[in-house]
């Protein structure tokens, strides 16, 4: 949300602060009644220092400049945003929004003063990516109102409408934003989603298969592919679906930009930790030594991405007695800071060896550290669950770590998971990357899981497996036995997570599913491409076995995608 700072600013030139106002009734204004020539220079020279430290990414040099701006300014809602996301970048999330709210409260209280939309529009969006929905819309709305006839504008309030699964309201709104940009994909895939979650399947395939047919961008053409194949799945047209999916595939994997080698970073990150986290390293450190510290008991929610991680962390956030996160990256954080400590990357294993328990116990205060500055002083209160998918394969670290701590592992059955994975859109990662073809899918599927299998018997931890099938099947005693397991009692009013998770940002790809009740139509889906199967069964067929998914399930059709 930075602008390069001009030398000299004109009157009518755009001010040097962002706010999408001339200067001459910005900062001219303020300044000519409350400030001499060489404060007016002091501030844009501090702007201009904010805006160098943020496009090198330096975030604590554009935090310094921003607060003095902040003195010299302190209802600029463009500072205050600033400060606000530099705050944010620098992992002070917690402290970061309060500032970036503060500034579009600011900002709609001035907005009869402003005919500009483009500083509302770009807060919303950062809203909208730290989850704020609410504020987000708001800002949304302003922009609209500002500018009624921008596509930009309309489109930005579609995306905050469908991320709270308010599409009825969202439709359209999408329908005009794709009568003034006929021949934009990106709008009309969008609204494809939209018309396919209310049910107008058929104008969502057309829709699609016509973005095919016109569009040159092989991005958005993977991407409508795979929303047909989610489409078509739904229809029951599973052979062409999987067609569908795969040309998706072979699109994404096609684009990405990363070096090859990158593919194979998880699988030698899982074969150096399951190789270096030994017994006798995972029980280096008892939990009775180290609890003497006065910090809570850490639970942890992990497995394999679409595994029902999501569906379980929403019935724990619908627990009082519990905080449970939204794909947290806390954990990651502290691997990084054992980098820093030890001086060793891309070993942890080695890394933790090194250590000594003082050391070991700076880290466990870096985590809580972190989680207040995150979540507040209620992660002292309230029993913790920090869920991410992606933290199996931190489990040497956690558990040497936190001895003390309890972990909740969820199961499904592999070729479920496998094909809900292959309906998804993930960003290239190097956790994700392999995510992004069918075979590759299986791979890391087997390597994950051949690791939370090497671990789970020699780590100090308790856990406890949840089958995504079990939840499906018998929520009322499952949920018992997990929250046996947290230490909180059992409560009637989870049942109706899914209320709490209408109009609740939720980061995962799972935010429409879980904003309605359990439903039985996800389980056994695999069975409809059997045949699609059979090139990757063999990777699977040991943790078929293993978690118990040999005996046939029950058949559910259709499936809800």
């Amino acid at each position: 949300m930075s602008y390069p700072a001009p030398s000299k600013l004109g009157r009518n030139d755009p001010c040097s602060c962002g706010s999408g106002k001339k200067y001459k009734a910005c900062c001219a204004q303020q300044t000519a009644t409350h400030a001499n020539p060489q404060q007016i220079t002091n501030i844009q020279a501090m702007h201009q220092q904010a805006q160098q430290a943020v496009a090198r990414a330096d975030f604590a040099e554009a935090e310094h400049w921003f607060r003095k701006l902040h003195k010299t300014k302190p209802a600029d809602a463009y500072i205050l945003a600033s400060l606000g996301q530099s705050l944010c970048w620098l992992k002070r999330r917690r402290e970061g929004v309060d500032y970036l709210l503060q500034a579009a409260k600011l900002l709609e209280r001035q907005a009869a003063k402003t005919r500009e939309p483009k500083f509302a529009l770009e807060l919303s969006a950062q809203l909208m990516h730290w989850g704020e929905i609410a504020a987000a819309e708001r800002l949304a709305r302003l922009a609209v109102a500002l500018a009624p006839e921008s596509p930009v504008a309309l489109n930005n309030l579609v995306l905050c409408l469908t991320r709270v699964n308010r599409n009825a309201e969202a439709l359209p709104i999408s329908q005009r934003v794709c009568r003034m940009l006929p021949e934009h994909p990106g709008c009309h895939i969008l609204l494809a989603i939209i018309e396919s979650q209310l049910g107008s399947v058929d104008e969502a395939l057309k829709r699609l298969t016509l973005v095919i047919e016109q569009n040159v961008d092989p991005e958005q053409t993977a991407r409508a592919n795979l929303e047909i194949g989610v489409i078509l799945d739904k229809l029951g047209r599973y052979e062409q679906a999987f067609t569908a999916l795969t040309k998706a595939a072979e699109s994404h994997s096609a684009l990405l930009a990363q070096h090859p080698g990158s593919r194979d970073y998880l699988f030698n990150s899982l074969q150096r930790n399951q190789q270096g986290f030994t017994a006798g390293l995972l029980k280096r450190w008892p939990a009775e030594a180290l609890i003497n510290d006065g910090l809570p008991v850490p639970a942890f929610l992990m497995g394999f991405l679409r595994s029902g991680t999501t569906l379980t962390e929403q019935v724990l956030a619908a627990h009082p007695g519990l905080l449970a996160t939204d794909e947290s990256t806390i954990v990651h954080e502290l691997t990084l800071e054992l980098n820093r400590i030890s001086g060793i990357t891309d070993d942890q294993a080695l890394a933790l060896k090194s250590l000594d328990e003082s050391q070991l116990r700076q880290l466990r205060q870096f985590y809580w550290r972190r989680m207040r500055e995150e979540h507040g002083d209620q992660v002292m209160l309230k029993q913790v669950v920090d869920k991410n998918a992606l933290n199996t394969i931190e489990l040497g670290t956690i558990s040497v770590i936190f001895p003390e701590a309890r972990i909740l592992f969820a199961l499904r059955d592999p070729r479920d998971i496998c094909i809900s994975c292959f309906m998804q859109a993930f960003s290239p990662a190097p956790a994700t990357i392999n995510l992004l073809s069918w075979k590759g899918i299986a791979k890391q599927y087997a390597a994950v899981m051949q690791y939370w299998l090497a671990l789970r018997d020699s780590i100090q931890p308790n856990y406890l497996e949840v089958r995504y099938e079990d939840t499906v099947a018998d929520f009322e005693t499952t949920y018992r036995r997990v929250f046996e397991f947290l230490g909180v009692e059992w409560r009637p009013e989870v049942e109706r997570f899914h209320e709490r998770a209408k109009g609740r940002y939720i980061s995962t790809p799972s935010f429409a599913a879980v904003s309605q009740p359990v439903y039985r139509t996800a389980v056994a889906r695999w069975k409809h491409y059997e045949k699609q199967f059979e090139s990757i069964l063999p990777q699977l067929e040991p943790y078929i076995e293993a978690f118990g998914y040999s005996e046939p399930a029950e058949l559910n059709s259709p499936s809800p995608g």
